[in-house]
C-alpha cells in the first residue's frame, strides 16, 4: 500500500469522524437546546402521578328533608401493572372473584403503566376476597356510588346516575352539572416502579362537592301512589299506568308514579322500563278533555247555565255518526257535564268553531312540551288548524283526535282549580350548596290566565257535580267536594280504533273550595272493565283521601258517625213506577211502603223536600190505571210539552203542576194526550208514549 493511499485514508477516517462528531453535536443541540421544553415535559409526566379525587355528588332530597338519593362509600380495585410479579396467577385470581375474562384482566397487567382500573365500584364481600388474596401490585381504592334508599319509589322523576357517578335518566341528568360537582386529584413523583419518589414533589387539588336539590316531591304520598299504581296493575292486568299528584296553586308535582318501573340502584336489570310514561305517553284522553270544551264555551259566552240540549243517543255531523253512551234526552249545561254527554258537547263544540276551541287547546299548553325539568317530554299531537273539519271538531270536543301527555292533562286541570291560571309544572324547590346555603329557589312560574276566575269556578261547580251525583261518584271522598272526570277512550292503532282496547282516566281536584290536590289517573289497556269509573275513579279516590288525611286537610263536610241521627230530603217520586220510585228512594237512604193497588205513584207522604231521618218509610199511594182519580179541585192548568223528555223527567214536571202520568213503552216522549199547551183541571191524567230514540 502506497503512502498516497494510506495518507487518503486517514484523511477519510477523520473526515467521517468529524461529520459524525459533527452530526452528533446537531443532534445534541437539537435535543438539548431546541427540544429542552418538551423532553423536560415528558420526563416531569413520565414521574409525575396523577390520582383523581371522585368529588361526592349531591343529596337529593324530597320537600320535607328525607333523602331520595345520595352517594355511598363503595371499593374499587385498581393495579400498579410494574408492581405485579406473576401476571397470570394474579390475573387468574381476580378474574374468578370479580367474575371478568381472564384474559382481559392479564391484558391490563401487562401494559407499561403504573395504573390501571380492574373492576370499579364492588361489594364488601368482593372487596373483601381481594383484600385477603394480597396480591403485590392490586390495590383497593375508595369511591363513591349513587344509592336510591326508597328502590324504585319515583325511579322515572330520579333517573339514575352511570358508574361515573354521571346523570343518565331523570333529574339526575337535568341537573347533572349542579350535582355532579368538580374533580379533584394529587400529584406526585414516582419512579419507573411506581413507588414514591422520597422528598419529590407533590400537590393536592381537593375536590368541590355537588350541590343538593330539594324536590317538590312529598314522599309520604309517592307511597300511597305507588302502592296504587301496584294494585292497579295487579287487578286489572293493565300494560301501563301513571298516577301524577300536583299542588295546583304551585304546580309542583308532590307525587309522579309510573308503572312498569325499574330499580335505579340495578337499571339494567330492566332498562326497557325507564322511558317516563308520565312525559312521554301520547294517548287520546276522551272525556277528560270535555274540561277543555266547557272552559273555552264558558269563557266565549257560547253556553249559559240555563241553555237546553237534547241527546238522543248519536248525533249526526257531515255524515258521520258519533255515539253518545245514552240517550239523555233533554239537559242543562250542568247535565251535559255532569252526564259527560257527547251529543251535548259535540253540539258545544260546533258552537265554539275551530279558531276558538284551539285558541283554548293551545292556551291550556297542549300541542307543545309543558317545560318540566326531565329529559324525553313530548308535546302531544295537534292536527293542523287548517285540517280540521267538522268532523274533527266534533271529536275533539270530546276528547278524540287529539293526543295529549298526563303532564299536561294534569296541568289543566290545576289551571281550571288555580282560578284560570296556568302554571308550569315544577319538581325542584331549592338548591343549596355542601354547605347548606342557599344556591337557588325556585317560585310558581305563571304562563298565563286562560280563563277568567269566574269561568274556572263556574266549571268547577259543574265537576263537583260529576262527583257527588254523575259519572264520577265512585272518586268521592266522604266529607270533601272534590270536582273532577272521567275518560274512557278506545285505543287509536294503525289509523284504526280498536274497539277492545282502552285507556281509562279520572282526572280531578279539591277541596273545591280551596284545591289542595289535583289527581290524574291514567291506566293503559286494563283487562276486564275498562270505564274510567270502574278502573281509575278509585284509584283516584284513595289517593286523594290519604293523601288529605296526611296533610291535615279537613273535611268541608260532616262525616256521619255510626249511629249517628242523618236526615235527607224526601225525593219526588209521584207519577213514577213502583219499581223505580223505590230504587230512588232507597239510593236517598229511605224505605217505601205502599197504599191501594197498582204500579203508578200518584201522591206520596211525607212530600217531596221534606227532612226526615235516613231510613225513614215514604208512604206510596198506588193507581191501577182503571178506577176513576179525583179532581183535587177546580183549579186549570196548561199541559206542558214533554217531547223528548225521559220517563223521570215528564214525571216529575207533571208533578209540578199537579198533573198524573200514565206511561206507555220505554225511552223519549214522542207522543201526549192531551196535546200541549192544553187547558185542564188539575189532578188530571196525561198518557204518554214512550219510544227508543232513533239516530
Amino acid at each position: 500500500m502506497t503512502p498516497l493511499v494510506i495518507k487518503r485514508r486517514i484523511v477519510g477516517l477523520f473526515l467521517f469522524i468529524a461529520l459524525s462528531v459533527l452530526a452528533l453535536g446537531g443532534r445534541l443541540f437539537f435535543l438539548q437546546i431546541l427540544q429542552s421544553d418538551d423532553y423536560q415535559r415528558q420526563a416531569l409526566e413520565n414521574r409525575l402521578r396523577e390520582i383523581y379525587i371522585q368529588p361526592t355528588r349531591g343529596t337529593i332530597y324530597d320537600r320535607e328533608g328525607r333523602k331520595l338519593a345520595f352517594d355511598i362509600s363503595v371499593d374499587t380495585v385498581v393495579a400498579n401493572p410494574a408492581q405485579v410479579v406473576d401476571k397470570e396467577e394474579a390475573a387468574r385470581l381476580l378474574a374468578g372473584v370479580l367474575k371478568l375474562d381472564a384474559k382481559e384482566v392479564l391484558a391490563k397487567l401487562s401494559r407499561h403503566s403504573a395504573f390501571e382500573w380492574v373492576k370499579r365500584k364492588i361489594d364488601s364481600d368482593t372487596a373483601q376476597q381481594i383484600r385477603e388474596m394480597n396480591l403485590k401490585g392490586i390495590y383497593l381504592i375508595e369511591e363513591t356510588k349513587r344509592y336510591y334508599p326508597e328502590g324504585a319509589v319515583a325511579a322515572h322523576l330520579l333517573g339514575f346516575a352511570g358508574i361515573d357517578n354521571q346523570g343518565l335518566e331523570g333529574i339526575e341528568v337535568t341537573y347533572d352539572s349542579q350535582l355532579r360537582g368538580s374533580l379533584g386529584k394529587v400529584l406526585g413523583e414516582s419512579t419507573a416502579l411506581g413507588t414514591d419518589i422520597p422528598g419529590g414533589f407533590r400537590k393536592y387539588i381537593p375536590s368541590q362537592d355537588g350541590h343538593n336539590l330539594i324536590l317538590t316531591i312529598d314522599k309520604v304520598i309517592q307511597y300511597i301512589v305507588e302502592r296504587e299504581l301496584d294494585r292497579i296493575m295487579m287487578e286489572f292486568k293493565a300494560k301501563s299506568a301513571v298516577i301524577l299528584v300536583t299542588d295546583p296553586s304551585t304546580g309542583e308535582v308532590l307525587a309522579m308514579g309510573v308503572r312498569p318501573t325499574y330499580n335505579p340502584n340495578d337499571p339494567l336489570s330492566a332498562a326497557d322500563n325507564w322511558r317516563n310514561l308520565a312525559i312521554w305517553y301520547n294517548y287520546e284522553p276522551g272525556s277528560t278533555f270535555k274540561i277543555v270544551t266547557a272552559a273555552a264555551a264558558l269563557e266565549e259566552g257560547v253556553v249559559a247555565e240555563s241553555d237546553g240540549f237534547f241527546c238522543r243517543g248519536a248525533i249526526t255531523v257531515s255524515g258521520a255518526t258519533i255515539s253518545c253512551v245514552a240517550a239523555h234526552g233533554s239537559q242543562s249545561l250542568a247535565d251535559v257535564v255532569k252526564n259527560s254527554c257527547n251529543v251535548g258537547f259535540v253540539t258545544i263544540g260546533q258552537r265554539l268553531g275551530k279558531d276558538s276551541m284551539y285558541k283554548y287547546i293551545e292556551g291550556f299548553g297542549f300541542g307543545k312540551p309543558t317545560g318540566i325539568s326531565l329529559p324525553g317530554e313530548e308535546g302531544g299531537i295537534l292536527l293542523p288548524a287548517s285540517q280540521v273539519g267538522p268532523v274533527e271538531l266534533a271529536n275533539n270536543a270530546f276528547g278524540y283526535g287529539v293526543a295529549v301527555t298526563p303532564i299536561q292533562m294534569i296541568t289543566m286541570a290545576g289551571a281550571v282549580a288555580n282560578d284560570g291560571i296556568l302554571l308550569q309544572p315544577q319538581i325542584v324547590r331549592e338548591i343549596h350548596d355542601h354547605e347548606g346555603n342557599l344556591v337557588q329557589a325556585f317560585t310558581p312560574k305563571p304562563l298565563g290566565q286562560v280563563i277568567s276566575r269566574e269561568t274556572a269556578r263556574q266549571l268547577s261547580g259543574y265537576l263537583q257535580l260529576v262527583v257527588a251525583e254523575g259519572t264520577g261518584r265512585s272518586a268521592a271522598v266522604p266529607g270533601y267536594n272534590l270536582a273532577g272526570k272521567t275518560g274512557t277512550a278506545e285505543k287509536l292503532e294503525h289509523g284504526h280504533y280498536t274497539g277492545d282496547k282502552h285507556v281509562a282516566s279520572f282526572l280531578g281536584y279539591g277541596p273545591v273550595e280551596d284545591p289542595k290536590l289535583a289527581i290524574l289517573v291514567v291506566v293503559d289497556e286494563p283487562q276486564g272493565a275498562y270505564f274510567g269509573s270502574l278502573v281509575a275513579a278509585p284509584a283516584f279516590k284513595t289517593v286523594m283521601a290519604e293523601s288529605l288525611q296526611y296533610l291535615g286537610i279537613p273535611p268541608t263536610e260532616k262525616i256521619v258517625e255510626e249511629g249517628e241521627e242523618v236526615y235527607v230530603s224526601v225525593p219526588n217520586v209521584i207519577n213514577l213506577p213502583l219499581a223505580e220510585a223505590e230504587s230512588i228512594l232507597k239510593e236517598a237512604g229511605l224505605g217505601s211502603r205502599t197504599e191501594r193497588e197498582g204500579n203508578l205513584i200518584i201522591d206520596q207522604m211525607p212530600r217531596a223536600g221534606a227532612k226526615v231521618e235516613m231510613g225513614t218509610p215514604v208512604i206510596l199511594y198506588l193507581w191501577n190505571g182503571e178506577e176513576q182519580l179525583p179532581q183535587l179541585d177546580d183549579n186549570e192548568v196548561m199541559v206542558p210539552n214533554l217531547q223528548g223528555k225521559t220517563m223521570r223527567e215528564a214525571a216529575l214536571i207533571l208533578s209540578d203542576v199537579d198533573l198524573l202520568l200514565q206511561a206507555q213503552g220505554t225511552g223519549l216522549a214522542v207522543k201526549q194526550d192531551p196535546e200541549p199547551l192544553t187547558v185542564v183541571p188539575v189532578g188530571s191524567l196525561v198518557e204518554v208514549e214512550f219510544a227508543p230514540p232513533t239516530p
